[in-house]
């Protein structure tokens, strides 16, 4: 027997806001997986409630666009 090893990379998500030219990271305080820090998700079904929400609190005449992004990240604990 022998133990799994760890996979070569992971995926985080992040959520960005988009005002124009301007770009910003969109965090919950609520966020319960801060493993990543704020802004990072480690679920895209996190990403995408976060998202839902922003948009349904955006009351501003510009709407802002909001925008999910997987990022696949090297594993710190993976060796060949």
């Amino acid at each position: 027997m022998e133990p799994l090893k760890p996979p070569p990379t992971f995926k985080v998500y992040t959520v960005i806001k988009q005002t124009g030219l301007l770009l910003t990271y969109v965090y919950s305080g609520s966020n319960p997986s801060m493993n990543f820090g704020p802004g990072f998700y480690a679920a895209r079904q996190e990403a995408e409630q976060v998202r839902t929400f922003e948009m349904l609190k955006d009351t501003t005449e510009s709407k802002s666009l909001y925008h999910v992004y997987e990022l696949e990240i090297p594993n710190p604990a993976y060796q060949e």
